[in-house]
């Protein structure tokens, strides 16, 4: 049976999908710069190592209510042909394959000229809800139209008012902390790379444990969620904390604290669980905060400091710079399969 792959992302609490392959890339989000008298469906530019990418406010598009902006939010890049937008999305999920069959094409009339109707291709059944489907092409294609950033010509006769009256209404209920958070993401994305540079970077989802830095590989990561129900399990070990239910989904939660030489300070309430896979092993580790999504480059890695008897030597790739400190990068494929935890939860 045939399949295609598409990005899962949230609005709104509306599951949507795009095919993966209009995809480039995807980070949390930065600090978007307006710039006046651009189209109000353009909610500005990024600098995106050293290019300008125009970031559209999808929640007009499809005619729905815009949310405050977190900093959990993600933008997601899109590209079609020779061109590039970003969109702005509450959650990113998961690449998925979907069965053709269960796609059902030419849900909207053709006939109308609403922009939501077209830009909605089809929707899908899935076990776990139904997903709306999304032409990336107009996406690009409708963003251009508005406001082409490369000759300065609007189409639109609504217009931003000014940048610093957008910017400070998009992100006037940050404190502080979240807006020097903001600009150091937005700082990461502006440094230019070369494509041999590039090619090579890791990528890291960065969380925090006990008040310190952890990077884990986003090769075995999977998402990220909030934790709302632990169900105990018995007799099982400490590192063991239950099961939680992702989407129908029964999915085992470790605390990984004591593995790395950590305090078992127990799972607070309101916690976060990034959910690992691993071959048909999954398993979601508790955490105290999920801070980012970041690249380095192999160089900024360097060897853990000597310790002696520490157990998170046998799962500690390396240290590299974040913020003010360091962050400890750990092998979530040699600590899954380690002995001292045992995941056998199958998808």
């Amino acid at each position: 049976m045939s399949h295609e792959s598409y990005l899962m992302f949230k609005l709104n609490h509306s599951r949507y999908g795009i095919p993966a392959t209009a995809v480039q890339e995807l980070f949390f989000l930065p600090e978007v710069t307006a710039i006046a008298k651009t189209s109000s469906t353009i909610l500005g530019v990024i600098n995106l190592r050293g290019k300008f990418l125009p970031v559209m406010d999808l929640y007009r598009h499809l005619e729905q209510a815009r949310p405050p902006f977190q900093l959990t939010d993600s933008m997601i890049v899109v590209e079609w042909q020779t061109q590039r937008i970003g969109i702005i999305v509450n959650q990113v999920d998961s690449v998925q394959a979907i069965a053709l069959d269960r796609i059902a094409a030419d849900v909207c009339d053709r006939s109308k000229e609403s922009l939501q109707d077209r830009l909605v291709t089809s929707i899908a059944n899935l076990e776990d809800g139904i997903v709306t489907l999304l032409n990336p092409e107009l996406l690009v294609q409708h963003a251009f139209i508005e406001s082409d950033f490369n000759n300065g010509s609007v189409n639109d006769a609504q217009k931003h008012p000014s940048d610093s009256a957008l910017n400070q209404g998009l992100y006037a209920h940050f404190d502080s902390q979240e807006r020097q958070i903001l600009q150091e993401r937005t700082e990461a994305l502006r440094c230019s790379i070369d494509d041999e540079d590039s090619a090579s970077l890791l990528p890291l989802a960065v969380v925090g444990l006990a008040g310190e830095y952890f990077g884990f590989g986003l090769e075995t990561v999977h998402e990220f969620t909030d934790i709302h129900k632990i169900t105990p399990i018995p007799c099982c070990p400490p590192h063991i904390v239950g099961n939680i239910n992702l989407r129908g989904e029964i999915v085992t939660l470790i605390n990984i604290n004591n593995v790395v030489d950590l305090p078992m300070n127990g799972v607070r309430l309101h916690q976060q669980a990034v959910v690992v896979r691993l071959d048909r092993r999954v398993a979601g580790i508790a955490v105290d905060d999920i801070f980012d999504v970041t690249y380095i480059h192999p160089s900024q890695m360097t060897a853990p400091p000597i310790a002696l008897n520490s157990a998170k030597d046998d799962y500690l790739q390396g240290v590299a710079p974040y913020r003010d400190r360091m962050m400890s990068i750990i092998n979530l494929s040699k600590l899954l399969t380690s002995e001292v935890l045992v995941v056998n939860e199958e998808v």
